[in-house]
């Protein structure tokens, strides 16, 4: 056999290098453990251990110092020598060390369990219960659950304070390797009378997620007196959170619970309170609503101070909460074979696009920022914020500037409508083929609803289509036209502005004709005028800035700036409100709607005040009677008068625009809120349903044999809710599909 010496000189080379790269590494790692030993003290490892990649920031690092604090208080054992410890080491210990923690916060809790804290277990006990509770013109009530699915989820057991007779109970129902317990159906059926009983008041906190459990199990709770998580929001809509043990922790000490309030993880972690033991099931579910009742009382005392917000809370936002639970267990049908279609085609849209894209940028990772950034802003060259962003806002901002961009917007839209949507709704339906969102009556700070899975408001118009009406019912969409310039006209009593509505004219065409100084009849519908005037009216309501208008507009900045200060001009009195609204705002720190809902602004004052005297200044120094626009590069101002205005600017004129949008859009909400409740009271006694509010927007689901005469009905109800100095109008669409209705006038109604 013959030899290939050159191949094997090759392997033997490779072995030699192999075994001297092995040693050096065993020499390396037996160089780390030496000086690893080498590091004797307690603090000279720790100093190591901070310097891990692990632990050099965030909640890891703040773990590993209550670790190392613990051990050195000796609340914590560490039975190795400092050269042991390692970061996997520091991890198990901090897991240690919630444990304990968690155990002796329970214990403590066990100790001081009041004597009025009951647990009812037998059926004498509940009889006594219930003998009590005839007594009770109201009382404080709480469910706890499996889990936060009010569709699938149980309840385990039901807590409530009985403010008269002075005690607070648990009933468990359903726990887990528990002691004796009642059936549910037996403690439900017990309470059923006072539960469904409209005159018994019952006070919770956020009450609509226990009356869909008490629906879950077929009972419809009826008498809601107050809920503290909406009242909350009422009181003080910038409240960080209306968590009730947050709550508790935060304001506790006017009621009576002073200190932290533990939420339910931080007890037992992330089980389910089904195998939580019934000592600590009682402390933890009667703390609950008797904590609700003090909240309830204290928060009664400030609303009775305040008869705007309590007539608010009461006329409008306490009877709404009725409304939230029906518009959630109506839900939307969604047609699933529709959207397997309409899936596919949106797959070959993106198909297409991307073939676009693959030519315009290369072979790249369209959905990775990363890759993006790298060809727009390093290969291509345009123009780059300081983030490197690829945001979609980023990229309309480079429209123009190359032929590429268009089509990675229609991409990113594509593969939103795709993914957010049209694939993921089916998956959200229960059991009943329906998806059931979730709404917030007090989710923003002006008082608009909000929706989640799916949030409707971000819904696109195409992917509405997959929501239908189901077999013998349609869909009905009462939407109120421009209303809040309607607001705006009758707040602000500008003769001008209201003429329009007053004459049956075209708003937005009268505008531009007034502004532009054009004929009305170059401002008709479809004109640019006309077009441009409908994003300058938000503008002149919001306050947004001349750079952001120049940009919606397609216009300098100085003529987006001339064309607010020839709005201002032609609506005096429209200017005058604005002006008015910043001058109350800046007094009181706070704004209202009509109806009395609150917009606050903490800390305002002070700084408005040395806006004034600062733009005051600038004003001097340069003979004018406004603070010109490019006030930063003016050389007739001093620097550090710049410089100070600057620091205060950008926050003041940010309250100013929300103050202004509070009065206007929070007005919208409450009149939304209003026909709501009319809505729900006339839809009621026909057996149709409410089954979601966008924005200006109701959605109904009526039978299809309404008539017209009923549709009319329904309009009514929506107008009058808004009482308004110049006439309210609504556009009603019916529809089998959402998305593909007819307007009223088109609609074939049944004879």
């Amino acid at each position: 056999m013959e030899l290939n010496f050159d191949g094997l000189m090759k392997t033997m080379e490779k072995a030699a290098l192999s075994e001297r790269g092995a040693a050096e590494r065993v020499k390396e790692a037996q160089g780390k453990k030496a000086r690893v030993k080498a590091a004797t003290s307690w603090e000279d490892r720790w100093k190591q251990i901070f310097g891990m990649s692990k632990f050099k920031s965030g909640l890891d690092r703040q773990r590993a110092e209550r670790v190392k604090a613990a051990v050195e208080n000796g609340v914590l054992g560490m039975d190795v020598p400092p050269e042991k410890i390692t970061g996997k080491l520091v991890s198990e210990k901090f897991r240690e060390l919630e444990l304990a923690e968690k155990n002796e916060k329970i214990a403590k809790l066990l100790k001081s369990k009041p004597d009025n804290y009951r647990l009812i277990q037998t059926e004498d006990q509940f009889k006594a219960l219930l003998a009590d509770l005839r007594h009770e013109p109201a009382f404080a009530f709480d469910t706890e659950t499996t889990g936060v699915d009010v569709y699938q989820d149980v309840i385990v057991g039901v807590s409530l304070t009985l403010p008269r007779a002075g005690y607070h109970v648990y009933i468990p129902v359903a726990h887990n390797n528990a002691g004796p317990q009642l059936r549910r159906s037996y403690v439900l059926n017990g309470l059923k009378r006072y539960l469904t009983d409209p005159t018994v008041g019952k006070v919770l906190h956020n009450a609509k997620f226990d009356i869909h459990m008490l629906l879950r199990h077929g009972m419809r709770m009826r008498g809601l007196a107050h809920d503290t998580m909406i009242a909350m929001k009422i009181l003080n809509e910038n409240e960080p959170s209306v968590a009730l043990k947050n709550l508790a922790t935060r304001y506790g000490k006017f009621f009576g619970f002073d200190g932290e309030s533990h939420t339910f993880e931080d007890l037992f972690g992330k089980a389910c309170f089904a195998d939580v033991p019934l000592d600590m099931a009682l402390i933890y579910a009667a703390k609950d609503t008797h904590l609700t009742w003090e909240l309830y009382k204290w928060q009664m005392e400030h609303l009775t101070k305040r008869e705007d917000l309590l007539k608010l809370y009461r006329e409008l936002e306490n009877p709404l909460v009725d409304i939230c639970v029906e518009m959630e267990q109506t839900g939307f049908a969604v047609d699933t074979a529709f959207a397997q279609e309409y899936g596919e085609e949106l797959k070959g849209e993106l198909a297409e696009v991307e073939k676009t894209l693959v030519a315009h940028f290369g072979e790249i990772n369209f959905n990775s920022p990363a890759q993006l950034a790298e060809v727009l802003y390093d290969r291509l060259g345009l123009p780059q914020g300081k983030e490197r962003s690829t945001d979609v806002k980023t990229l309309k901002g480079l429209k123009g500037r190359h032929p590429g961009i268009e089509p990675l917007l229609k991409y990113r839209e594509l593969t939103k409508l795709l993914g957010t949507y049209v694939e993921a709704l089916p998956h959200q339906l229960k059991a009943d083929g329906r998806i059931h969102g979730s709404f917030n009556q007090v989710a923003t700070v002006t008082g608009r609803f909000a929706s989640r899975e799916p949030n409707l408001q971000n819904l696109p118009p195409r992917a509405r289509r997959l929501i239908v009406a189901p077999k013998g019912w349609l869909l009905l969409g009462i939407d109120f036209s421009q209303i809040e310039p309607r607001i705006l006209a009758h707040m602000s009593g500008d003769p001008h502005f209201r003429e329009p509505y007053l004459k049956g004219e075209d708003l937005y065409s009268t505008l531009a004709a007034r502004v532009f100084k054009v004929p009305l009849s170059e401002c008709g519908d479809g004109s640019k005028y006309r077009k441009m005037m409908k994003i300058g009216l938000l503008a002149v309501m919001y306050g947004t800035s001349m750079f952001t208008l120049s940009e919606q507009l397609g216009i300098s900045v100085e003529e987006a700036h001339r064309f607010i200060e020839g709005f201002y001009d032609e609506y005096p009195d429209v200017y005058a409100f604005i002006k008015d609204t910043w001058e109350f705002v800046k007094k009181n720190e706070y704004v209202a709607t009509l109806y009395g809902r609150k917009r606050r602004f903490p800390g305002h004052r002070e700084q408005a005040i040395v806006y004034d005297q600062l733009a005051a200044k600038i004003c001097k120094a340069l003979g004018t009677e406004r603070v010109p626009l490019d006030f930063w590069s003016n050389k007739g101002i001093p620097k550090d008068l710049k410089r100070k205005f600057g620091a205060v600017k950008g926050e003041v004129e940010r309250v100013r625009r929300m103050a202004v949008n509070a009065r206007i859009q929070g007005t919208a909400a409450d009149i939304m809120k209003r026909a709501l409740l009319n809505l729900y009271e006339y839809t009621r006694a026909r057996g149709w349903k409410i089954n979601g509010t966008v924005h200006d927007e109701a959605l109904l689901l009526v039978r299809d044999t309404i008539t017209l005469a009923e549709v009319e009905e329904l309009e009514a109800c929506m107008v009058r809710a808004a009482e308004l100095e110049v006439p309210v109008k609504v556009d009603t669409e019916i529809m089998a599909r959402w998305g593909d209705g007819v307007k009223k006038g088109e609609y074939k109604w049944v004879a």
